[in-house]
């Protein structure tokens, strides 16, 4: 179907278009260390709504690939698996819309859009894994040539998100800021995911693309 093969090419293309702007905010915000930072601070400040623009091409990427499976994948596995992929882009979206607040800012000072994204990332991330996980096993069982490459990125989306939330444990809440302390390596996992889920997104639509 022609719309299908417009969508997944969309949705490659917002995938490539929030891994270049994400490229891109690292040279345009070199005062932001990559190891110890979250993405999610190159909202704040000049060239925030780069960061704004990427979180929006990663929604983007997801609504369209959601379009473009919902009639590739008819067994239950991949139907929850494009259910969640919406819910992965509802989050995302969320994330464009409303930045996070410096990470001094103490809890009962966070503002809406502080607080609204860390709702993003309750909805987004716990749906980006379970998406790419289901849908990796529904398309695999097809045996796509992507197959392998869709399982590779899957344990680089899952291992990161635990490496990210082992050093979120060991630094707890409430704890003096230690510059020498595990939260200095946060940005890498951080990274690695959305990374990670990028290429998972094109791997997931080149097959529907050509």
């Amino acid at each position: 179907m022609t719309y299908v093969v417009t969508v997944a090419r969309a949705s490659v293309g917002a995938a490539v278009f929030a891994l270049v702007a994400l490229a891109a905010l690292h040279i345009l915000k070199p005062e932001i260390r990559p190891s110890s930072t979250m993405i999610s601070q190159y909202a704040l400040g000049r060239h925030g709504w780069l960061m704004s623009l990427c979180f929006a091409a990663f929604a983007a990427a997801s609504a369209c690939l959601f379009v473009a499976l919902l009639a590739d994948v008819p067994t239950l596995l991949g139907r929850v698996g494009v259910a969640f992929l919406l819910t992965s882009a509802v989050g995302l979206g969320m994330a464009a819309r409303f930045s996070m607040d410096p990470v001094s800012t103490p809890p009962e000072r966070m503002s809406f859009s502080g607080r609204m994204h860390g709702v993003s990332f309750l909805i987004g991330v716990p749906s980006q894994i379970l998406a790419v996980l289901l849908l990796s096993l529904a398309l695999g069982a097809r045996h796509l040539p992507t197959a392998a490459l869709l399982f590779g990125l899957t344990a680089a989306i899952w291992l990161s998100l635990a490496v990210m939330i082992t050093i979120m444990l060991m630094v707890g809440p409430g704890k003096e800021p230690n510059p020498d302390g595990p939260e200095r390596f946060l940005g890498v996992p951080n990274r690695l995911f959305m990374v990670s889920f990028a290429a998972w997104l094109i791997a997931a639509a080149w097959p529907l693309v050509r």
